[in-house]
């Protein structure tokens, strides 16, 4: 129910005020379309470390993920994990073992309204589909909350791009940078392909110096 939703949603931020914070409407993602937009401050201690080393030798560029709304809990306190062959894994792994990310919104737009019981693997060719269609100007949402976040990834030898389904085996590659929210009859727009200059542009301007700390 939209109801539980919403309070499942107010768990998630209030447990977690230490390093996520609601962004004003001067700093947003105004490519997003919605209002609810979050920055994390941090990531855990440890994995932020290793990342930061990676980043200097390997640089970072941004990619979304989408997942449904009962695992974000777990996903803001802990950072994405590879959950691939694991009982924690909820969707298919048609590209192999490692956290799946898009630059393209609207293939995490999808993930993100998958409940329980939807958990249906996706076969290559349904991915190769997702991410090669003609992308519309709007994605609509289903009635329940979805969430997605923008996440900074680790651009090494490690990162596999099959088009726009990027498979990243490195948990410590990837750290969640933004958290997005959409209401029921919210709209996300598809059409945002996160290597679009005038895209990376905005996303370093909302980040601006933020210094990611414990």
């Amino acid at each position: 129910l939209v109801f539980n939703g919403f309070v499942f949603l107010f768990r998630i931020i209030s447990s977690n005020r230490s390093h996520i914070v609601k962004l004003p409407v001067s700093r947003q993602l105004k490519f997003m379309h919605t209002s609810h937009q979050f920055l994390l401050l941090s990531s855990p201690p440890a994995k932020e470390a290793r990342f930061r080393t990676a980043k200097k030798l390997h640089g970072s560029t941004f990619a979304f993920h989408g997942s449904h709304i009962e695992n974000w809990h777990s996903i803001l306190r802990n950072g994405l994990v590879n959950a691939s062959y694991t009982k924690l894994q909820l969707h298919g792994a048609a590209y192999g073992k490692g956290i799946y990310l898009s630059p393209i919104s609207s293939i995490s737009f999808g993930y993100s309204g998958m409940g329980k019981g939807q958990h249906r693997m996706p076969s290559k060719v349904v991915l190769l589909t997702l991410s090669t269609r003609p992308i519309q100007s709007r994605f609509l949402q289903s009635r329940n909350l979805n969430c997605i976040a923008l996440c900074e990834v680790i651009t090494s030898k490690d990162l596999q791009k099959h088009g726009n389904i990027w498979v990243c085996p490195v948990s410590d590659h990837v750290c969640t940078r933004f958290f997005f929210v959409y209401e029921d009859g919210q709209v996300g727009d598809a059409n945002i392909n996160t290597q679009d200059p005038k895209i990376q542009k905005e996303i370093m301007r909302v980040i601006g110096t933020q210094v990611y700390t414990s």
